[in-house]
């Protein structure tokens, strides 16, 4: 399937079709360089129960690596959920958010897939929502919002951040990690560039981000290295997803398993807020 022609496209970065340049595989935001993957535009992607299933989300392992990162990067920018109300948007196993709602007063968390919020109840974890049912405020304004390599996969961000913005305390804050279209692993690797996933369509520069959020009251305020701990397995089943030569690796890569390391190749992290 082609992808579709840049006058039918609307970038999510809010900078019109108009401004979108053909870039190799790029479609790229003249104004902020944001761009759209040509390729995966071009491919249907559904987020169905295979989709957590493929990447380890559910597995305790993944997880606990997960929470180690999430501990790293609350304490670098000093942010301590203790007491605070939290919602973690896009929480795929759960684990992260577990952690959170044993200290937080209240946590939230939404989802679209239907696997993610089975397994999350498993878990204990009641304070759910699907991405369809974020219309009417939440009950309880939110002072933390976690964006953990899921906004770049909001189908209508503007529309979400109508929401948020709705949904926050006067002084909230959020932070988000997320790729980063313009980084220098992303201009050297190019089409090797391990976040070109077909569930990947649009990546956003750090200029892209920071300006979307500004529209809705946001300004960045603090910014740190989202490097995460991962397992030697975590790290050839991820790559293997976008280099279909280490696919043949993957079935071996249990015995990875033992061996950490911090993996980051391209992803920012922001933390953005509002003034009371």
């Amino acid at each position: 399937m082609a992808s579709p022609p840049p006058s039918e496209l609307a970038p999510p970065c809010g900078h019109g079709a108009t401004g979108l340049r053909a870039d190799g595989h790029r479609l790229r935001c003249h104004s902020c360089g944001s761009f759209f993957d040509r390729d995966s535009l071009a491919q249907e992607f559904v987020y169905d129960a295979s989709y957590p299933v493929d990447r380890g989300h559910f597995e305790p392992e993944v997880g606990a690596m997960k929470v180690r990162s999430l501990e790293r990067w609350l304490r670098a920018v000093k942010l301590d959920p203790t007491g605070r109300v939290v919602c973690e948007v896009g929480f795929g196993g759960g684990h992260c958010l577990g952690w959170l709602a044993e200290r937080a007063a209240q946590a939230f968390g939404i989802e679209a897939v239907e696997a993610n919020l089975e397994h999350a109840r498993s878990l204990g974890l009641s304070k759910l929502l699907r991405f369809s049912d974020c219309r009417e405020p939440l009950p309880q304004p939110v002072d933390l919002w976690l964006f953990l390599d899921s906004f770049e996969h909001l189908p209508e961000p503007a529309r979400f951040l109508r929401w948020l913005v709705a949904s926050s305390a006067p002084a909230a804050r959020v932070l988000l990690v997320a790729p980063e279209a313009g980084s220098t692993s992303e201009r050297w690797l190019g089409a090797l560039w391990p976040h070109r996933l077909p569930d990947h369509r649009f990546h956003y520069s750090r200029g892209g981000l920071e300006g979307l959020f500004a529209a809705h009251g946001f300004r960045k305020l603090a910014e740190f290295d989202p490097a995460k701990t991962v397992s030697g397995a975590m790290l050839v089943n991820h790559l293997s997803m976008t280099l279909p030569l280490l696919r043949p690796l993957s079935g071996a890569a249990h015995w990875l398993r033992r061996l950490r390391l911090r993996f980051n190749v391209g992803e920012m992290g922001l933390v953005l807020g509002r003034e009371a």
